[in-house]
C-alpha cells in the first residue's frame, strides 16, 4: 500500500465539533483529562477517528514521508488554530504539532489545494482529502478540479473506519 505524501484534514465537523462559528467565545482552556477545549460556555471535542488518525501520522513508520495539512473555510480562523495549539494527542503533542501547513480562510477548498500544491511541490495525485461535506460536497468539488486527489467524506465527522477507509 502507499501511503499519501500530503494528507489534508478539514477542520469543523471533521477533526472536531461543535464549528467554530457556533462558539460563545474564543478557545481558552485545554482539559487533559477529558481532552476537550473549554470555550466560554461551550466544549470542543475532538472526534475519535481524529485522534487516531493524528497518533498513527505521528508514530507509525509507513507515514514518515507524509506531511499534514489542513484547509478549513471556517470564519473563525483564529479560533481553530487556538484548537490546533490545544488538543494533544498524545502525551505532550499537539495536533499543531503535526500539522505542517496550515489553510483557514474563508474560500473553496480547491483553492486551498492549489496554495498547498505550490507550497509542498507534491502532486495531486499524492494526496488525500478528509471533510465532512456537510455544507456542500467538497470532496467532489476537489476530486474534479484537483485530478487525482484521494478524498474520503466523513459525515458524522471523522471516525476510525472513514481514516482506514480512505488510506
Amino acid at each position: 500500500m502507499a501511503f499519501p505524501k500530503l494528507i489534508v484534514f478539514d477542520l469543523d465537523m471533521c477533526l472536531w465539533h461543535p464549528e467554530m462559528f457556533q462558539l460563545s467565545s474564543s478557545p481558552s482552556k485545554w482539559n487533559k483529562a477529558e481532552n476537550t477545549i473549554t470555550a466560554g460556555s461551550d466544549t470542543i471535542r475532538m472526534f475519535p477517528g481524529a485522534i487516531t488518525a493524528f497518533r498513527d501520522i505521528h508514530t507509525k513508520e509507513e507515514f514518515r514521508d507524509s506531511i499534514v495539512a489542513v484547509a478549513s473555510s471556517t470564519t473563525e480562523p483564529g479560533y481553530a488554530k487556538k484548537c490546533l495549539s490545544l488538543f494533544e494527542v498524545l502525551p505532550g503533542v499537539k495536533v499543531g504539532d503535526i500539522v505542517k501547513h496550515v489553510e483557514i480562510e474563508n474560500s473553496s477548498k480547491t483553492r486551498h489545494f492549489a496554495r498547498l500544491k505550490a507550497a509542498t511541490g507534491i502532486p495531486y495525485n499524492e494526496m488525500l482529502f478528509f471533510d465532512d461535506c456537510n455544507w456542500g460536497d467538497n470532496c467532489a468539488e476537489v476530486a474534479r478540479v484537483c485530478p487525482g486527489v484521494v478524498a474520503q467524506r466523513t459525515p458524522r465527522g471523522l471516525t476510525d473506519s472513514d481514516w482506514r477507509e480512505g488510506l
